[in-house]
């Protein structure tokens, strides 16, 4: 299973400042350990993630979950989709949804720029400084990027992102803008945008009502799965690795990973070095995570634990906990107590 850092969790409670709901009530509906959250390196599932902007939206009657001024009614973004199902490419189809979102509100500007042979979604909003954490601007723009790419049943490469956030943002949240915008990343810039090839604008609709009535009902884990980060390299080894788990885990070399991507180990390295990754944290990731999973939802022993994601002993996986969480696999474990 998917893990987010929960960087998304802490920021996504930021709207909750004109409700009466508790963030730590919030995260409890949710299914979340609200001290897991206080956590600077912890990570839930992407399912958590999910009923927790479920939570957000049914505690403040907001699909803007409270980072405008203005709420926006429940219904609207099922009412702009429904409403865009019957045109005929994903140009008409933006451009339509954005258009009722500029009838609908003056809290967000999002529209579509053709220029070239690029085109690009750029989202402008009123009062950015109610969002400190950038949190509903990243989910707003992975919205309509996932749309598009779900709509046309195309997966839209990105070819660069734009955001307004600061370049000091923190090494986590850089990491996790990474893998949500693929791509070359932007910081500091005067306005948000998405950037890919102008020819995607072209693609017809595939979807029908009973797939859109699906997509809606289980808005937004089906934004938050929808082609994105598996357009990397990185998330292709990872997947490609997680169909071959075993038990205990055993990783191939990276020559054999390089022979069954058809390329050399010289472009396998530069591939993921572009995408700021490498084999090894690759696996790491996938040993934190499986770990994560196992003493936490599961409760097994640190020792079991150990042997499960390929350590000889228990003492070099406390080390390795250690440098993913930040603490030994006991303390966090007792912390969540």
């Amino acid at each position: 299973m998917a893990t987010i850092s929960c960087h998304h969790a802490r920021a996504a409670l930021g709207g909750l400042r004109d409700t009466s709901a508790h963030p730590h009530a919030t995260l409890q509906a949710a299914g979340i350990n609200p001290k897991l959250v206080q956590l600077p390196m912890a990570r839930i599932n992407d399912h958590q993630m999910a009923s927790l902007v479920q939570t957000l939206w049914a505690q403040s009657q907001d699909e803007f979950m409270g980072f405008t001024e203005h709420p926006c009614e429940p219904g609207a973004f099922a009412y702009m989709v429904n409403s865009i199902r019957r045109c005929e490419s994903l140009r008409e189809a933006l451009t339509m949804g954005m258009r009722f979102y500029q009838l609908l509100t003056k809290d967000i500007d999002t529209r579509l720029i053709e220029h070239d042979e690029q085109a690009e979604i750029q989202v402008r909003f009123a009062q950015p400084e109610l969002d400190a954490e950038h949190f509903y601007q990243e989910f707003w723009m992975i919205i309509w990027h996932r749309l598009a790419s779900w709509l046309c049943g195309v997966k839209i490469p990105l070819l660069q992102t734009h955001l307004t956030h600061s370049a000091d943002i923190s090494d986590e949240h850089r990491s996790e803008l990474s893998i949500m915008f693929p791509g070359q990343l932007y910081l500091e810039q005067s306005v948000n945008r998405l950037v890919f090839s102008r020819q995607h604008l072209n693609h017809p609709l595939i979807r029908n009502q009973r797939e859109i009535n699906t997509f809606l009902k289980h808005s937004p884990s089906s934004l938050l799965t929808i082609p994105g980060d598996d357009q990397t390299f990185q998330h292709r080894i990872t997947r490609y690795l997680n169909a071959q788990l075993k038990i205990p885990l055993e990783f191939p070399d990276v020559g054999s990973l390089a022979q069954h991507f058809h390329i050399s180990v010289q472009t396998l390295h530069r591939r993921l070095k572009q995408e700021g990754s490498n084999y090894q944290q690759i696996k790491d990731n996938i040993r934190r995570d499986l770990a994560l999973n196992k003493l936490v939802r599961e409760r097994l022993p640190v020792h079991q634990v150990a042997e499960i994601v390929g350590f000889s002993e228990a003492r070099s996986f406390t080390r390795a906990f250690k440098n993913w969480t930040g603490l030994s696999p006991r303390e966090y474990c007792k912390f969540l107590k």
